[in-house]
This record gives C-alpha cells, structure tokens and sequence, in this order.
C-alpha cells in the first residue's frame, strides 16, 4: 500500500511538473497571459501574436476592459487595421462569427453606452465555415498541458535558454517597443489593432502578396465559399439575437460589409458558385439592421471608398490606408444617423 501511494505520488509529482514546464513554454499559444498585457500597458511596447496565440477571446476582452471603451468594431480578421482614438477599441478577431459576436454582447456591460461597428461577412452565413476555438475550457487547457506532443515541442522550445529564463523578451524594433519570444512577424497594439511585420520593417518582413482567385474555392479564401448552398438560417439568428441586445441597450450600431477589391467583388457577384448565395446576404444585411432600428453602410465596393488593388496585399484584407477610408465612411453614417435621430426629436 505504501508503495502505490508512492508511486501515485510520484506520478502526480511528475505530471504537474511537466504541465508547469508546458505551461511556461506553451509551444502552440493555448495559455492565456495577462501579464504580458500589463507589462505592454507599463512600457508602451505592441505585443507579438505568438504570446497571444489562439487567445482572441480573452485577448479582445482585456482590451475592452482596460480602455474607457465608448465605441468599438468587431468582426473577423479583416476588420483588424481599423484603429481610432482612446476610447475606441478593436476587438474583431480571426474566427470570429455570428455566434461569438452574440457572446461577446452578452459578456459586456450594458453601460456606458456603446456604438458599435459590426463588420459582418458574407462567407459566416456558409454552414460549412468552421469557428475555431479561441476560448478554452479549463479541462482544454489542462489536456493541452498534459498532452505528449506540447511536451515535445515545449522541449525543442526550450533549447533557446533565453525562454527557460523569461516568458518574453523586450526588444526595440525600429524604434517601437515589442515583446515577443522570437519573432515580431504580426504583432497587435493595445486598442486592439494589428500591425504586420512589414509596417515596422519591410526589408526583414516583405509585404505579403498573393490570394488571386484561381477557380478553386476549397483552396481561395481558406475555402470559406466552398459549398456555400444557402444562408445559415441559425447564424441569421444568433446575429439577430446580438442586434436584439443592442436595441435593448439603447447602443448605436453600424453593420457593413469588409471592404473587397473591384475583381474579386466581381468574382463574388458573378461567379454562379457563390452569386446567388452573396446577393442575397447582401439583400438581406440592410433589412436585418434596419429591423432593430439601426443602419447598415454598404462599403463592400473598395473602389467607392478611394481604395485601390495595392490597398489590399492578399486581395482580402485592407491594409492601414484603405482602412482609414473606411473609418471614416463609417463615422459619416454615424453622424448621419445621430442628426436624424435630432430631427426626429
């Protein structure tokens, strides 16, 4: 009996170590680290994607949080360079949808008021689009810990000394503060925003290139419109539902669509894969918002904003410039809606 007991002990002993050693390293980014928010907020220092790795969930909540948020946007990556002042926070995020937004409603406080860019994207209505998972579960993350192949990796991790000594290391790049471990490929601002590597230092990081339709959908896009047949009427639902929470805390929301470069808006308009399923999303945004008295700004055609081919390195995302146009867009019909909210009182 003594010796089970021992061996179970031991057995324990080493099984929390190892989740401890994996916890420091956390090769694949499925820890939450909130200190490394603290200490960007301390040194003004943008912090790299990989110590914030799958943790958008968490990540964008921080922000919310941590900033006197009066207005913020949201939506999926390519919402991402969209950037204001200092009550104006980014908590779009990779893999976002209906379903997360809708969360993400439900988890804020209803005060102080807010008003909200709600960036909504056809492809989320394709019941085949997968969210992936950005907000472990405690059993998750302890599973993660206890895996064989994080161990590994956490090894392999850890023949760079540096990290067995420091989760992260504060290095001057090009004049601006990062924190990173290894490298500062993507990194994010503190309201939330993202910056590529290319923005700080073109020459180590080259701007990004690619994404040309070829006539593959289960490749373009991550094959967000591969078997698109219809509009998911239960993501229709769940984006209803976050506008129903909204209204009833009186916020302000703008719906539109991300931005697309004029070949690929063509190739989504007439492709007969995509054309009828893509209309009728776009048919039916302005009737949605306009249901919970809010507005919806069609800023899907790039070119109508002032953004050209260059504006969108992958043909996907907009970059800072083409971004801006966009805020500002955004911003107008904001104003507009509030002089005619005036009139009407």
């Amino acid at each position: 009996m003594r010796r089970l007991v021992l061996f179970l002990a031991l057995t324990i002993a080493l099984l929390g170590a190892a989740a401890a050693f994996d916890w420091w390293i956390d090769p694949f980014g499925q820890v939450w680290k909130p200190d490394v928010l603290t200490a960007a907020r301390e040194q003004h220092c943008l912090v790299s994607e990989e110590l914030i790795g799958s943790r958008y969930w968490s990540f964008k909540r921080d922000v919310f949080f941590h900033r006197p948020t009066r207005a913020f946007v949201v939506g999926s990556s390519r919402v991402l360079k969209m950037s204001g002042g200092p009550r104006f926070s980014n908590l779009g995020y990779p893999g976002s949808g209906p379903e997360t937004i809708l969360r993400l409603f439900e988890s804020l406080p209803a005060k102080p008021t807010q008003t909200v860019l709600l960036g909504v994207e056809g492809f989320w209505f394709n019941s085949r689009y997968t969210l992936p998972a950005t907000d472990l579960s405690a059993y998750k993350v302890i599973e993660y810990l206890l895996a064989r192949s994080t161990f590994t990796h956490a090894v392999n991790f850890a023949q760079n000394s540096t990290v067995l000594r420091h989760r992260w290391r504060k290095v001057d790049f090009h004049g601006q503060c990062v924190l990173e471990r290894f490298n500062e490929s993507i990194t994010w601002r503190l309201d939330g925003s993202r910056v590529w590597g290319w923005e700080i230092d073109p020459a180590k990081y080259p701007k990004f290139h690619g994404g040309a339709f070829t006539g593959n959908l289960e490749t373009w896009r991550n094959g967000y419109f591969a078997d698109w047949t219809s509009l998911d009427a239960s993501r229709v639902r769940a984006l209803e539902q976050a506008l129903r929470i909204a209204q009833s805390r009186h916020w302000t929301v703008i719906g539109f669509p991300p931005p697309e470069p004029p070949h690929m808006l063509h190739v989504l308009e007439t492709d007969p894969r995509l054309a009828q399923q893509w209309n009728a999303y776009l048919h039916l945004m302005p009737q949605l918002f306009r249901r919970y008295g809010f507005t919806w700004a069609n800023t899907v055609d790039g070119a109508k904003l002032g953004c050209v081919r260059a504006d969108f390195p992958d043909l996907f995302h907009s970059d800072a410039r083409c971004s801006r146009r966009l805020v500002h867009r955004l911003q107008a019909a904001i104003d507009n809606r509030r002089e005619n909210l005036r009139e009407i009182g």
